[in-house]
């Protein structure tokens, strides 16, 4: 019988083992995401916005002095002043757009308009989200491939004016079907709230594509 005990509370530690190991595994990656998230994460937005704009000021001031004005044909990126700020103000008036896919629409919605909107909201890169984690998108599925993908995508319904700053203001330069990479600092999006997986402070990207201009 005490053979039996033992065996027993053997084949127990057997199984309890690894699930205790797994659950200190699971802990230990859930607070090394948390941290992800939580430090320094408003200076590193920051720091990720500015990089970006950075670089895209860089290749629209190469591209104008190289093509004049067609620069916009052989340059993916875009500058654009909030729809709402006047020139001059500081850098945080400004969103920056890389273009994905250039569509044939020739007009841009107004700020009165409604829009039919294909769309994957990202945060920064960090560690365990190369890409950025999607905190919002359009559709069912979390996968761009669905997303965008004409032959399942569901537009979401959007006024214009109802948006944040930076996804209004790059609306009104859009066409349809131009498919873009729309980047905001966070005084043009969300600023100290929070929502979801989204932390308050964050820069947003934007991977979004204009499918229907709806006017009023």
């Amino acid at each position: 019988m005490k053979q039996l005990t033992t065996l027993f509370a053997l084949l127990l530690l057997l199984i309890v083992t690894p699930m205790v190991a797994t659950s200190c595994t699971d802990n230990t990656d859930d607070e090394k995401q948390d941290l992800e998230f939580t430090t320094n994460w408003k200076k590193r937005n920051v720091a990720y916005f500015d990089s970006v704009l950075t670089l895209a000021r860089q290749k629209v001031a190469e591209a104008q002095a190289q093509y004049g004005d067609d620069w916009q044909s052989h340059c993916e990126w875009r500058v654009f002043l909030s729809y709402a700020k006047v020139a001059g103000g500081p850098s945080t008036d400004t969103i920056c757009a890389r273009v994905i896919n250039t569509g044939t629409g020739t007009e841009s919605p107004l700020y009165t308009d409604s829009v039919k909107v294909n769309y994957m909201g990202h945060l920064i890169p960090t560690e365990s989200y190369k890409d950025g984690r999607v905190f919002d998108h359009s559709g069912i599925y979390e996968n761009s491939d669905y997303v965008f993908n004409d032959n399942y995508s569901t537009p979401t319904t959007f006024n214009v004016s109802n948006l944040v700053e930076g996804f209004t203001t790059a609306l009104m330069h859009m066409h349809v079907n131009d498919r873009w990479m729309v980047y905001m600092p966070q005084e043009m999006a969300y600023k100290s709230s929070a929502s979801g997986v989204m932390p308050a402070y964050s820069t947003l990207c934007f991977d979004m594509q204009l499918k229907q201009i709806i006017k009023k």
